[in-house]
């Protein structure tokens, strides 16, 4: 068994030791080293990791090449040549490593931790974005933030092919699990991944109190995919989560990875909004008002659902991405998908979107 997978399972093989490293604050970077190679996993929090060569030189662009933000269950494993720096994302985060003779302290070097610390501060659009929202919503008397119920896309994909909902499927961005809590009331095998530790919490909540299974509700970062093995899912729903991201490096990779994780024969379902995002959604009832006001970044009055009704607060807007049917396509297609079916869709979760069903070919 490899370190990776033992990590995985938290079993320790032979005498190797199984232990802890808490990265206490958001500021401190950390070095992780063995001459024989060991793995890491994120058990608490969310960690931005960075696997480097002993051999080459440390350079701000090296570490920007290699960072990669990992949520709780997310691992890594390093070589006898490699070492691991890693910093905090939320506070009271913790490691669980799994190595003989493995070191791990605060460093200082060049380039210096205020560099790294930097580059972690890049990614807090998309990774702090959608965590910042849920709990900013529940604070605030919110049950949910997404309607309970499953998206209307869905049950229109469902009545028009019922084949595809066969077999393993995987729910990219599931939120608080609208969807995948109705899939599993069906009777579905559903794993179900987000990188918000907050909605994952409300989801399996929702989950127990229905007596369904909890277990399957993961944090895993959508980008990467970690941990899937090659082929094993048939069915992937993107349903409103790639429209929220908008690095074109980003969207590929995880374009790529949905391919790599469906078997031959697979399918991979995507709702994304086509134009005027905002425009029909139930938390912006004013959009023709504000539609202008609706930029990244800015602060806009956005209604939520509270026990006693409705009540409007202030949330930031999140990047988001707008896409034509036909671009939308040609992006996916690229990867290796081929094209099912296309459907212009106008729902109070995405507003104008289109929902394309892709296969992967093979079986």
């Amino acid at each position: 068994m490899s370190l990776y997978q033992a990590i995985l399972d938290e079993t320790a093989p032979g005498d190797l030791p199984l232990s802890t490293v808490k990265l206490a604050d958001r500021t401190t970077v950390w070095q992780l080293d063995s001459p024989a190679g060991f793995a890491a996993k994120v058990a608490q929090g969310r960690a931005a990791v960075f696997v480097c060569e002993k051999a080459a030189a440390l350079t701000l662009d090296a570490l920007k090449e290699c960072c990669a933000p990992f949520g709780v269950g997310e691992a890594v494993e390093c070589s006898e040549s490699q070492y691991l720096l890693a910093i905090g994302l939320l506070d009271d985060t913790a490691l669980l490593v799994l190595g003989a003779n493995v070191t791990a302290a605060p460093v200082e070097f060049s380039p210096t931790s205020d560099d790294v610390r930097s580059i972690v501060g890049s990614l807090d659009d998309y990774y702090y974005g959608y965590e910042d929202r849920y709990r900013t919503v529940y604070e605030h008397g919110a049950e949910l933030w997404e309607s309970a119920e499953p998206n209307a896309s869905l049950h229109l994909l469902m009545q028009e092919r019922p084949d595809v909902f066969s077999g393993r499927i995987i729910d990219l961005g599931c939120g608080e699990g609208r969807d995948s809590l109705y899939l599993l009331s069906q009777g579905h095998d559903v794993v179900s991944v987000d990188v918000s530790h907050s909605a994952l919490s409300r989801a399996r909540e929702r989950a127990a109190a229905s007596n369904l299974d909890p277990s399957g509700f993961m944090e895993r970062d959508i980008i990467y995919l970690r941990g899937f093995e090659e082929g094993s899912f048939d069915l992937a729903m993107n349903m409103g989560c790639l429209h929220m991201l908008v690095d074109e490096e980003q969207r590929a990779r995880h374009i790529s990875r949905v391919h790599d994780i469906l078997r031959p024969g697979g399918h991979f379902v995507v709702d994304h909004c086509a134009s005027e995002w905002g425009k029909g959604f139930f938390s912006i009832p004013d959009y023709d008002d504000i539609s202008a006001e609706l930029v990244p970044g800015r602060v806009i009055s956005r209604r939520i659902r509270v026990e006693d009704g409705e009540k409007n607060i202030g949330l930031e807007v999140l990047p988001y991405s707008e896409r034509s049917g036909d671009a939308l396509t040609e992006e996916i297609s690229r990867h290796g998908f081929r094209l099912v079916s296309s459907t212009h869709t106008d729902t109070e979760a995405f507003g104008s979107s289109t929902m394309l069903l892709f296969r992967k070919p093979g079986a």
